[in-house]
């Protein structure tokens, strides 16, 4: 029997730098041995930024790399005859502008794109304005969506009729044992990401003066690089609320070192109005660490039924009331941590995202969670 001829994808995506939820699951897509062994995989990198403080903003350089881009894309499509054009979309700005010229070009030359969304935002960007939607509709038509969660696919669909994958992100998994231990006298919390106000960084401040207010004991490591957020605006934030003695800022930390600070952790903190997934949720609960989180997106199927708690509402108090529930509750820290664990390991290691991701991409259905998308 001859041998089936391999599925021919064009991966047209943003890969580090700089270093984001986007990029990193890029660069584990582009990194895997299973994908580029069942698959011929062709890549192109679509980033035009350098640091996260420029993914908004507007620069000559830009244009002109992606003018370079694009003229890549095109030479690859007319050398080959690929099943998928897959794309890594963006609602909004500049980046949206370049995802929608890849997703053109796929159909001028007769290719199936497939957009994978890891961010949403396009249902509220369509209420303000009309144009937006009819935009969408254009963008979106004959293509083929992969959605992070069941959640999100009522973020598009009234952009978008036809099938969606459901997939998860996974990540590389580096502790394969639970040691976490309510030992300890004094909880430390964790907040571990780019500093970004839609992160819930400068309410995470807030929280812990209310938990001081209190007079409960605590401790606050603040970990990542800056955004919207500098460090030199939140030791002032951390001075006028009196915290000098409850919070360090630690700075960026990768590799090993970022490691050490989720195993040092009691409970992890990303109180987001901005993810759509929570990448960094993962990487806490593979350690065991107890999360606090919101409704926002994806995140309430990450966390899952009793694997952490996710606030009803986004502010300060109800992250404060959660915070002080496992700061004085051992028991149940050491019940989420558990439960926690277990969750991550069945449904979001990088084997299980790149196996579920390769059988969409060989055309295998039956194997996926797949959804059909019709408007009324």
């Amino acid at each position: 029997m001859a041998e089936q001829k391999k599925k021919k994808i064009l991966f047209v995506m943003q890969l580090p730098p700089p270093v984001h939820g986007v990029s990193v699951m890029n660069k584990q897509i582009a990194d895997s041995a299973l994908i580029n062994s069942e698959l011929e995989c062709h890549y192109i990198n679509l980033a035009t930024a350098k640091s996260i403080n420029d993914l908004q903003k507007g620069a000559f350089r830009k244009y002109l790399l992606t003018l370079f881009i694009v003229c890549k894309t095109i030479f690859k499509m007319l050398g080959n005859r690929y099943d998928y054009v897959y794309i890594t979309i963006f609602p909004f700005g500049f980046a949206f502008l370049k995802d929608s010229i890849i997703v053109l070009l796929a159909r001028l030359f007769r290719l199936k794109p497939l957009l994978h969304l890891h961010t949403y935002g396009f249902k509220k960007a369509s209420e303000r304005a009309s144009w937006r939607k009819k935009l969408y509709r254009f963008v979106f038509k004959n293509t083929e969506v992969i959605c992070l969660s069941p959640l999100l696919i009522e973020d598009i669909e009234f952009i978008h009729t036809g099938k969606v994958f459901i997939l998860p992100n996974g990540i590389t998994q580096v502790n394969f044992k639970n040691d976490y231990s309510t030992d300890k006298t004094i909880i430390q919390f964790l907040y571990l990401s780019n500093l970004i106000k839609g992160k819930g960084i400068l309410l995470v401040m807030d929280a812990l003066e209310l938990l001081k207010a209190k007079n409960l004991a605590f401790t606050c490591r603040v970990v990542g690089p800056e955004g919207d957020v500098d460090y030199a605006t939140l030791k002032t934030v951390v001075q006028q609320k009196g915290l000098e003695k409850e919070v360090e800022l630690v700075g960026p930390k990768f590799g090993e070192e970022k490691y050490a600070e989720f195993k040092q952790a009691d409970v992890f903190l990303l109180p987001s109005d901005y993810d759509t997934f929570g990448l960094v949720l993962l990487e806490a609960m593979q350690f065991g660490v107890p999360c606090i989180s919101t409704p926002m997106g994806g995140i309430p199927d990450v966390i899952g039924h009793g694997n952490g708690l996710i606030i009803p509402q986004i502010n300060a108090q109800e992250l404060a009331l959660a915070m002080e529930r496992l700061l004085l509750d051992p028991k149940e820290r050491s019940r989420i941590s558990a439960s926690a664990f277990d969750h991550f390991k069945t449904n979001f290691t990088s084997p299980v995202f790149e196996q579920r991701l390769k059988n969409i991409l060989s055309g295998m259905p039956d194997t996926v969670n797949t959804r059909l998308v019709s408007r009324g």
